[in-house]
């Protein structure tokens, strides 16, 4: 009997499980059970207090395969969902048979603090001028422009969730990496600019006899812009 796939989602304020819904129906074809939570604070799922840290999202993990009444599963984590699993993976290696990241973060990269201070200063000392209209109408769009430019639309994206990201991105799981005993999958897209491949490769570096596929002119949203492609490459590792 295989053992089912749960699918951990990436971070985005619109995203949620719904968003591999294409991925789902290909591995049910392959004849896999697949559940795809929408992780608290995405999706249907709501938040139960202001601010989450890292260890709510492995508790929630416990306790939906412990809900689901799942005895070994399959975890696949995309970006956030990826670093997710590699903690999970870390620390409960009896729930869990297989790994797949795809675009997993999880590798530190602090942003340079002339960059933190240039974001702040330039949205606080405009705020002003964008009350007045028209400006007011451009205010949005100043504000993802400035956080686009400095690579953190991740935490433009938040919303409601800016400080549960702040706690949950200063999180490593590097050290996590050699703990895992599982077969790995590390599934890359070449032109990811949100995950950058050279994270991929230092994972692959880091977890004993993982495999490191890289998918040709592929973005970080390989999952569900190139299903097909990805779900080849799970289908190879899990036979």
């Amino acid at each position: 009997m295989k053992d089912p796939i749960v699918i951990l989602h990436g971070w985005a304020s619109t995203i949620s499980g719904d968003r591999y819904k294409e991925l789902k129906l290909l591995l049910e074809e392959k004849g896999y059970k697949v559940f795809t939570p929408d992780m608290p604070g995405f999706g249907k799922s709501k938040l139960k207090k202001d601010e989450l840290l890292f260890e709510d999202y492995i508790k929630f993990v416990k306790n939906f395969v412990s809900k689901q009444k799942l005895k070994k599963t399959i975890l696949l984590g995309h970006s956030f969902g990826g670093r997710v699993a590699i903690r999970f993976a870390a620390e409960y290696p009896e729930l869990v048979s297989k790994l797949i990241l795809v675009g997993a973060s999880g590798i530190p990269r602090p942003l340079p603090s002339i960059k933190k201070k240039f974001a702040f200063y330039a949205t606080k000392i405009s705020r002003p001028i964008f009350i007045i209209p028209p400006f007011s109408f451009f205010y949005k769009f100043f504000r993802k422009l400035v956080y686009y430019a400095i690579g953190e639309m991740d935490y433009y994206k938040a919303g409601k969730l800016s400080k549960t990201f702040q706690n949950v991105y200063k999180i490593s799981i590097v050290e996590n990496l050699s703990k895992i005993s599982k077969p790995v999958l590390i599934v890359w897209g070449e032109n990811d600019t949100i995950t950058p491949l050279k994270d991929g490769k230092i994972m692959h570096e880091k977890i004993k006899g993982s495999k490191l596929v890289i998918i040709p002119k592929a973005t970080h949203r390989l999952p569900y812009e190139n299903p097909n492609a990805f779900v080849k490459e799970i289908i190879k590792f899990l036979r």
